[in-house]
């Protein structure tokens, strides 16, 4: 049986943070034996993440229904299938694939959610663009993951403080360059933070050696979290913001998909904050 296992492997596996420059501490492992090749997902981080895995081939079983959509809790490793010969004459013909994401494909987003300005009371911006702009196709927001983003246009510097209470899952902050070029889209210092609903919510463009939360830090609203920059695709200073869910497209990927926001004052009232293109506000 050992010299009849012959497998064609093809992992075709996706970017957790899909304008991130760096790789998920995330991973599929095969063991193979004699008897059969498992396949199993270890999720180092400290973020839920939803995988999707199929596998096509010949001459194999599998102990479970493929493919699969699996949630994996952080710290965990999970068995994800089992595969072992038809016969003993055939061999094992199988190509697998996978995709994953940080998020909960089966969470609902919450409706009742409530979101602060990223900012310091008082800190003065400029709404450079939100979902409702004007500037039609020159829009850069027109992906699937950032349609409902917000730019705050805030010179460098500006502290940058958590919309709504999370845990740190992703940060970058060694870029240095901005430029009006596509090009530097992954070149962006950010902080990614997820929600009790495991949406995500993504603090971009950040300073060089600007961010001080780490990775499984638990942050409040309100708290400060990193400083504002120029970094990757930009064409001035500004913070990008957006929140995101992890959903299962229809090709069989693990995609995220732009939530919408609504903002509110800090203060007793609750009163929803309404953002406009082209509005000069402060922070409330």
């Amino acid at each position: 049986m050992r010299n009849s296992l012959i497998l064609l492997l093809l992992a075709c596996q996706l970017a957790a943070a899909q304008d991130s420059g760096g790789e998920y501490p995330f991973w599929i492992e095969r063991h193979k034996s004699s008897q059969d090749i498992r396949f199993i997902a270890v999720n180092n981080s400290p973020a839920v993440v939803t995988l999707f895995f199929g596998v096509a081939g010949s001459h194999f079983n599998a102990d479970k229904d493929l493919p699969q959509t699996l949630v994996i809790e952080p710290g965990t490793a999970r068995d994800i299938v089992r595969i072992t010969q038809v016969t003993r004459w055939d061999p094992i013909n199988i190509q697998y694939r996978y995709s994953f994401q940080p998020g909960d494909a089966f969470m609902p987003p919450d409706s009742h959610a409530r979101y602060h300005l990223p900012f310091q009371k008082g800190t003065p911006f400029l709404v450079v663009q939100e979902p409702g702009s004007l500037l039609g196709a020159m829009i850069t927001h027109n992906s699937d993951y950032s349609r409902y983003a917000i730019d705050f246009g805030v010179s460098e510097g500006t502290l940058v403080t958590a919309a709504r209470e999370g845990i740190v899952i992703d940060t970058k902050d060694t870029f240095t360059v901005g430029r009006p070029d596509p090009s530097f889209g992954k070149m962006a210092n950010y902080v990614a933070i997820m929600h009790a609903d495991r949406t995500i919510a993504y603090y971009v463009h950040l300073a060089p050696r600007g961010v001080f939360v780490k990775p499984g830090q638990q942050v409040h609203a309100g708290e400060a979290i990193a400083y504002s920059g120029n970094t990757g695709f930009t064409y001035g200073p500004h913070l990008h913001f957006d929140v995101r869910r992890a959903a299962v497209s229809e090709a069989g990927e693990v995609v995220l998909l732009s939530e919408p926001v609504d903002f509110y004052q800090r203060d007793g009232t609750g009163e929803k904050i309404e953002i406009i293109d082209g509005m000069l506000i402060k922070a409330q």
